[in-house]
């Protein structure tokens, strides 16, 4: 038997497992079928199909069962699609998303803060400088090892360790005595920023089901403009205490920190990645967490195939990036994303969301005087 006909085989059987699922009777009414009921066309096609003459060919059977194996993979794929997804789902992408929320209020809350921290401990414009930016610094430099570190110790490990380095920086900011132990926390702070950029979104687009993928992917960048808009509040609340205002504006993002951190305590592991690392019963088990009582043989076939093609890509000829501009549809996505990038920056957005509130208290005391 080919390894063709034997795939068949495997999926006719686990769709007519699924089938038999339907006609279970369901006394608590949590549960449903995967399949529906099948039309009236369908019965007699298959009516017509199931008595098969000694006289058969090899080939017509087999083209037969491809048929059959392709409409009731396309028949499970369209009632999963419309299956409710599990509340879990959206617990962890929110979880997930609160490493871009600490982004976004990492980043703005400075400059509310740095109103209050100049006149408190006398900072020199070379200072203020150093505070703004060491922390984006930081970030881009661990976020060049956040690819290699999530493929070492996998994602949720990876947004552990970035809480730990959002929640001891908040702590080392809240409580600092001195510009040094400012500049050291922002630093601390900035490793968070770098690691969570580049783990967050990947763990979110694994652990997400296929048709809600991209919506829950865009959460983190919706969290990541909440924390600058939270930054702005806190940074008008406490603007008023004159001398440790600065600390609980700096000290406060180690709250989300926390929660973060003890919510990925329970959390699972990227499917995905224990897919890549050979753990193959421990992803059938996440995988069941987080899709509820679907079927998930569809999908962890899907990944495994995925990773597979994945690494004949890896053994081929040339460099990967050589490989990524000379496949047009990779190009496409590749040229967008980094035009984004590029344009994003080029448009000064980061002058506005640094220096904020130093530019528009500069205006008013300007038309006062």
């Amino acid at each position: 038997m080919s390894r063709k006909q034997a795939d068949h085989d495997y999926n006719l059987r686990s769709m007519s497992n699924l089938m038999g699922e339907r006609r279970k009777k369901v006394s608590d009414g949590g549960e449903r079928s995967l399949i529906k009921t099948p039309s009236n066309a369908s019965l007699s096609s298959q009516a017509q199909a199931a008595p098969a003459g000694s006289g058969a060919t090899a080939g017509a059977a087999a083209s037969s069962s491809s048929t059959s194996t392709g409409e009731l993979e396309r028949a499970a794929r369209k009632q999963f699609q419309q299956d409710t997804t599990p509340g879990f789902v959206y617990v962890l992408a929110v979880f997930s998303a609160l490493g871009g929320f600490l982004f976004g209020y990492d980043t703005g809350v400075i400059s509310g803060a740095m109103l209050l921290l100049k006149r408190e401990l006398e900072l020199s414009a070379l200072w203020q400088e150093l505070l703004i930016s060491s922390t984006v610094a930081a970030a881009a430099l661990s976020a060049l090892l956040g690819g290699f570190l999530n493929g070492l110790f996998g994602r949720r490990v990876c947004i552990l360790l970035a809480s730990f380095f959002f929640a001891v920086g908040g702590l080392v900011l809240g409580t600092a005595p001195g510009k040094e132990v400012l500049l050291a926390g922002r630093l601390i702070v900035g490793v968070g920023l770098g690691v969570a950029s580049m783990t967050v979104p990947v763990y979110i687009a694994e652990a997400s089901p296929p048709h809600l993928r991209g919506q829950l992917v865009t959460v983190n960048t919706l969290f990541i403009t909440g924390g600058q808009f939270t930054a702005s509040l806190i940074d008008g609340a406490f603007s008023y205490l004159k001398h440790d205002g600065w600390r609980y504006m700096l000290g406060l993002s180690v709250l989300p920190a926390v929660l973060q951190f003890i919510g990925f305590l329970f959390l699972p592991e990227s499917p995905r990645w224990l897919i890549q690392c050979g753990l193959t019963q421990k992803a059938r088990r996440v995988l069941s967490q987080i899709r509820g009582n679907q079927n998930i043989d569809e999908e962890y076939d899907s990944i495994k195939n995925s990773i597979e093609e994945e690494e004949k890509d890896t053994g081929g000829e040339g460099p990967v990036i050589w490989r990524m501009l000379t496949y047009p549809p990779t190009r496409r996505a590749l040229l967008v994303g980094c035009g984004l990038q590029m344009f994003q920056q080029l448009s000064g957005i980061n002058t506005v969301t640094h220096p904020t509130t130093v530019l528009i208290v500069s205006e008013h005391l300007a038309r006062v005087y």
